[in-house]
């Protein structure tokens, strides 16, 4: 890659790691890297990537409200925030509503926590070191914190959020990646905080790790 591009060996790590943390690039066993799903979403831009993502793991939802009673949710990761693409909303009369559409700050959803799970802590800090924004500045001057919550997030393979976004609101998620541990998107669930016991989160959190691993499988 340096040769190719004419630039020094550090340059050209440093710009895979960004193309990787984008999903232009993959890395594969060996050292080596490929093209990642992104390019596949090209099109028309982030417009037709969004329709691409509704179309192929859109329809998961239905399954995930369907299994648990809850609000599910379709989840981007759009720098250092989160978009909803698209929500199934639960078939009962207190539930969350759609959240379709709307950016909310990564770093307090349980989407955003599994997205950036995916990612290595320089990733991630570099990531937010790279914006001038409220996020940005409350991740980086509590870096340590919010990497030792990422750890966590890897390490159950799901991300909680309790009442972080909004008040009277939990939810629980799973990120879709593709075969090499790269982010493409994530599925949530949310509920009223009354309805949640802290006991069944971990039931949950694995239930939506099989839908993100099935999802995932099926692309």
């Amino acid at each position: 890659v340096a040769e190719a591009v004419g630039i020094a060996p550090s340059s050209a790590h440093r710009l895979l790691k960004t193309l990787c943390s984008c999903n232009f690039a993959v890395r594969a066993p060996h050292r080596r890297y490929g093209r990642g799903p992104a390019f596949f979403w090209l099109g028309e831009g982030s417009i037709q990537t969004h329709k691409t993502l509704r179309k192929l793991l859109g329809p998961w939802l239905d399954d995930i409200t369907k299994d648990l009673g809850e609000t599910s949710h379709l989840v981007v990761l759009e720098g250092c925030s989160i978009r909803f693409l698209m929500s199934v909303e639960a078939n009962r009369d207190f539930r969350v509503t759609s959240r379709a559409g709307r950016l909310y700050p990564a770093h307090r959803t349980s989407s955003g926590k599994a997205l950036l799970s995916s990612l290595s802590d320089d990733e991630v800090f570099d990531l937010y070191s790279s914006y001038n924004s409220t996020a940005s500045k409350e991740v980086i001057g509590n870096f340590d914190h919010f990497r030792d919550e990422l750890r966590k997030t890897r390490e159950q393979g799901f991300g909680l959020n309790l009442e972080e976004s909004e008040a009277g609101l939990v939810s629980v998620s799973s990120c879709v990646k593709t075969w090499t541990g790269r982010q493409i998107a994530a599925f949530s669930v949310s509920m009223p905080t009354v309805r949640l016991k802290m006991s069944d989160t971990e039931k949950i959190g694995h239930r939506m790790i099989e839908y993100a691993t099935k999802a995932a499988m099926s692309l």
